[in-house]
């Protein structure tokens, strides 16, 4: 825990001092509410978004996570004059970020056992710090050709040889900026913005529970998608096309938070419309070059994505994009579909022993019409997950009533509310459509929440005056961070990994020579063909796959020189 709790601190000013950094290279305005913990989340995607393009190619390893490092402390130390103080001066804030900051050190040090993780979250990191971006990754393991920028950036800063133990606690630490930013937020604030930052705690620490632990693309997405929409939604709310549009940090922020939100998740494109109103306020303001400047970053960072989605897949965005692109590493269609079908199927119905021993698969599940699945699906959901997703749309339905009565009074001035009740509706349907499980809408389903919580409370505020005082809130947030440790309690890191992380849990494994040489690594199977952990890799020998493939071979003599799949071969990769 020691080592874990020296490298947030570390890393948290390295972020601050990217944040800054990004700021002054595009020389960016000052907002009032801009405070110096937003630089963190600017940081942190400025960080994200370099590495994914580093990785396009070089290894990302610890050369790599240094110069990161570098570049954040060096820029914050020479910048150390325009710090501004932070407005956390209150014993309650500062108790709350002591309470929260203990909690997830104990989850960051716990062994975790989290599935994903052994399937490709740890694959797909030793493939960043071994090699650049491995033509045709993805024949190997299907998930290696649809990889997120978020595993990128934990590989540059887990340094196993160093710390004894492998470093994946990104995520712990961005929940720790989160909810502590939202409780000062909470502090500050009063009325409908008090209860609505004090949602977004309750749902961030409720639902990401359950994601720690383990480098989640989930988590990361869920957690800057809803900073991202709270940001978005400041903006809006005092946008006057009276006055001259300071976008400044904010908008900047808006904008490379939304690029890395598309590196992370493929289900964060829609992030990038953000991205393009940005620009679009720019250009209406005159601010041609600052709009040019944005757009050649956006461009940039996309041309580079698509780069990497062809060198691990041959496709032009991977899985959902071919674009008539054929190069001898592509993987082949059929493999893709399944994946596609199977994700589906997944977020729609977890497959029980029973199920899988009579032959049914995620993607057969993922072939089910709507009037199939709809109904597996609502009788899967637990009565917390009613809460959730019920609270998600009625905030959502809340919005709409309010931005249609501010619309009505004046269209010129409020007519910003109309795209941010659009886009929150369009989130909440393309997360429904394509996977409706609520990890994989933390981002729409926790803004939501927050939403409609801070309108009944600030209903029943205006009955009952006491729920609006400030002790209340003092309260509310000490509570939130004694049952965030409840929440975060592990007797086993705290008995066995004081100083030093854990290691990830050691399988033993079996090779199948391919058909031009070389091993592939798959883990040995038990007696139980049903036990869930026999297609886990974690951190076997590279390259490894869950199961043997029949038809993949190498395309040189060493790994990085890729890997492609002979032709008239059966595939038998499984998701």
């Amino acid at each position: 825990m020691l080592i874990i709790a020296c490298l947030w601190i570390v890393l948290t000013f390295s972020f601050w001092g990217l944040g800054k950094m990004l700021v002054s290279i595009f020389r960016s305005r000052e907002h009032q509410d801009f405070t110096e913990s937003c630089h963190l989340f600017l940081g942190l995607s400025f960080a994200g978004l370099l590495t994914s393009i580093w990785y396009c190619f070089f290894p990302v390893n610890i050369a790599w996570g240094g110069i990161l490092v570098g570049l954040g402390i060096g820029f914050g130390l020479a910048n150390l004059s325009t710090f501004q103080k932070f407005r956390y001066e209150s014993p309650w804030i500062i108790g709350f970020c002591f309470f929260l900051f203990g909690g997830l050190l104990i989850k960051a040090a716990a062994p975790t056992g989290f599935y994903d993780c052994g399937l490709y979250y740890v694959q797909t990191v030793r493939w960043a710090q071994a090699f650049p971006a491995v033509p045709g990754l993805g024949n190997v393991h299907v998930r290696l050709g649809n990889a997120s920028a978020w595993l990128f950036l934990t590989a540059a800063f887990d340094w196993p040889t160093i710390f004894r133990g492998e470093f994946d606690d990104l995520g712990e630490l961005l929940l720790l900026w989160f909810a502590t930013f939202h409780a000062a937020n909470a502090l500050r604030n009063t009325g409908f913005e008090r209860f609505l930052s004090l949602g977004l705690i309750v749902f961030s620490v409720w639902q990401g529970q359950h994601l720690l632990s383990a480098p989640s693309p989930d988590l990361a997405c869920g957690l800057l998608g809803m900073q991202t929409l709270w940001q978005f939604r400041r903006f809006l709310k005092s946008w006057n096309p009276k006055e001259p549009n300071r976008l400044g940090n904010r908008g900047m922020a808006m904008f490379f938070q939304s690029l890395f939100l598309a590196q992370i998740k493929l289900s964060a494109f829609p992030f990038l419309l953000i991205c393009v109103l940005v620009i679009f306020l720019l250009l209406r303001k005159g601010w041609v070059m600052n709009a040019f400047k944005l757009a050649c970053v956006g461009l940039a960072v996309a041309g580079f994505m698509i780069y990497r989605n062809y060198i691990l897949s041959g496709y032009a965005v991977f899985p959902v994009l071919h674009g008539g692109l054929a190069p001898d590493w592509l993987i082949p269609r059929p493999m893709v579909d399944e994946y596609l079908l199977g994700v589906k199927g997944f977020a729609r119905h977890i497959l029980t022993r029973e199920e899988m021993q009579h032959g049914l698969t995620y993607s057969q599940e993922g072939k089910y019409t709507v009037f199939e699945w709809i109904p597996i699906w609502v009788k899967d959901r637990k009565w917390t997950d009613w809460i959730a997703i019920g609270l998600a749309a009625s905030g959502w339905l809340l919005l709409v009533r309010f931005a249609m009565m501010h619309v009505k009074r004046s269209f010129k001035e409020h007519w910003p509310l109309i795209f941010f009740t659009w886009f929150s509706g369009m989130l909440l349907l393309f997360w429904f459509s394509n996977a409706p499980d609520i990890r994989f809408g933390l981002a729409i389903l926790g803004v939501g929440f927050s939403y409609a919580c801070a309108s009944i409370l600030g209903a029943i505020g205006k009955r009952i005056p006491l729920l609006n005082h400030i002790r209340v809130a003092q309260v509310l947030v000490t509570f939130l961070s004694v049952w965030a440790i409840w929440l975060c309690r592990d007797k086993t890191a705290l008995m066995n990994y004081k100083i030093f992380p854990p290691h990830y849990k050691e399988i033993s494994v079996v090779g199948f020579e391919m058909n031009n040489g070389g091993m592939l690594y798959t883990p040995r199977q038990t007696e139980d063909g049903w036990i869930i952990d026999t297609d886990q890799c974690w951190d076997a020998p590279l390259p490894c796959s869950p199961n043997h493939v029949e038809g993949l071979e190498f395309r040189g003599k060493s790994l990085g020189e890729g890997f492609r799949m002979k032709e008239s071969q059966p595939i038998t990769n499984n998701n």
